[in-house]
């Protein structure tokens, strides 16, 4: 009995030593400034809309104080709100520590296509359907949709036509063979697809989007056993247009 009652009475005096501590440490960590501002982009290999002098631009036209004051008085959502309204940043998080670090890790928005309406510089379209506007400081090399298109309506969701090219352009990106031989997609008066390959001295006519995906099955057929007998600089025009046959013109 007497052991039991002893056991309780150490565990009393560990939890209120724990307590005590925390209390510390907390009280510790309201006085703490922040020293230092870490940012971070996690994806600058491939897109580099966003800069780290831009991610602190942004800090600096916050109105709230930051370096040299105290972390406690940093409110790390409404940052992250802050830096969330550049429509190039997917998604940012900020967070600090006992040392005075603040810490903000920027993710930046992957274009998928180049979209570019008749009489316009166009806009790019992400791989989630974002429209994103063109950048002073970075092109992609992505692919360019351009021609008969309607333009987007501000921000708000994609028109008809924009989620068709957004739904093909994401189906060419993650094919093995057409993500890098498709470079550039027309569309004509009559709404129709013109695709302009990479290899190869020929266009290729789509025509609709009816059953596209058999359509360029029957294409990736050609390439594999009639272009590897007659060449690729054979013929001038493929005609996909008619779903169960593939019409050749030579140049």
């Amino acid at each position: 009995m007497m052991a039991r009652i002893f056991k309780i009475f150490i565990w009393i005096l560990i939890a209120g030593w724990f307590a005590i501590i925390m209390g510390f440490v907390s009280g510790e960590a309201d006085r703490v400034l922040c020293n230092h501002i870490e940012v971070t982009l996690t994806d600058t290999v491939w897109n580099r809309f966003v800069t780290r002098s831009d991610v602190r631009a942004m800090l600096e036209e916050t109105d709230m104080q930051l370096q040299g004051y105290p972390l406690a008085g940093i409110n790390t959502q409404k940052l992250e709100k802050i830096l969330e309204q550049n429509r190039f940043i997917r998604n940012a998080e900020v967070s600090k520590d006992i040392s005075g670090r603040l810490e903000v890790t920027v993710e930046q928005r992957v274009p998928l296509v180049r979209v570019m309406p008749e009489g316009t510089y166009g806009f790019y379209l992400d791989m989630e359907g974002a429209i994103l506007p063109l950048s002073d400081q970075f092109t992609p090399m992505i692919m360019l949709v351009s021609g008969n298109i309607p333009r987007p309506a501000g921000e708000g969701p994609l028109n008809d036509r924009l989620l068709e090219i957004y739904r093909f352009s994401k189906y060419l990106s993650g094919h093995p063979l057409w993500k890098d031989q498709i470079v550039q997609v027309y569309i004509n008066r009559e709404g129709e697809y013109e695709l302009i390959p990479r290899v190869g001295a020929h266009h290729i006519l789509l025509g609709s989007m009816d059953q596209w995906e058999r359509k360029l099955a029957n294409l990736e057929l050609l390439y594999a056993q009639g272009f590897a007998v007659y060449g690729w600089n054979t013929y001038g025009t493929i005609n996909l247009k008619y779903t169960n046959q593939v019409i050749c013109t030579k140049r």
